[in-house]
């Protein structure tokens, strides 16, 4: 059977061993004005400010993964909840729901053939970043089947095959494979 096409990210389904699933999501400040847009799924990095901000760069030292953000909207003057942050937001009290936890395995889809099995224990980066959906706010994030390695480089380790029969077929393109965040804020050493 054909993989099922549509990216969504990131998406948290477990933790590493046995633990109970809370997914460590802790709050974060988004920069007033932040220009990029950040989808619900998307890694991000931390800045020097304090802030997130989309983590798209290949080998980033990653914060987490996005789920979603709070803000007062400044036209309306309501507060607003969002899957994602649209980018250009004015306003002070910009927080963002990061699922920070190092040990969290997420599912995501991979861009391309990647073997399988044989990747397991490999670690990978983000394909080309595509920003998400501005209706969902889902993220449109894939993992770059091509970038499969053995060096500690990389962002993502690859922790296992999906166990989702709809999606695994490794032969082809749109896969889905679950990962961790090999390289971690909170385990990486270089500080920001």
């Amino acid at each position: 059977m054909a993989n099922q096409q549509g990216n969504f990210g990131f998406r948290p389904v477990q933790m590493l061993g046995a633990a109970y699933n809370g997914q460590g999501q802790q709050e974060v400040s988004i920069a007033s004005n932040e220009t990029n847009s950040i989808f619900q799924g998307d890694p991000v990095v931390l800045n020097a400010n304090g802030s997130i901000s989309r983590g798209g760069s290949t080998g980033a030292e990653l914060l987490g993964i996005f789920n979603g953000c709070f803000y007062t909207d400044p036209t309306t003057s309501k507060p607003t909840f969002s899957n994602h942050y649209p980018g250009g937001i004015v306003a002070s009290d910009i927080v963002a729901n990061v699922i920070t936890d190092p040990d969290v395995i997420f599912e995501v889809k991979v861009d391309d053939a990647n073997g399988g099995i044989a990747q397991v224990g490999s670690t990978a980066n983000i394909a080309t970043y595509s920003a998400g959906d501005t209706t969902s706010g889902i993220s449109n994030v894939a993992l770059d089947g091509s970038s499969f390695a053995t060096s500690n480089g990389s962002n993502f380790a690859v922790y296992a095959l999906t166990t989702d029969v709809e999606n695994n077929d490794y032969t082809v393109a749109n896969a889905n494979i679950l990962v961790r965040i090999n390289k971690h804020q909170y385990r990486d050493t270089t500080g920001i």
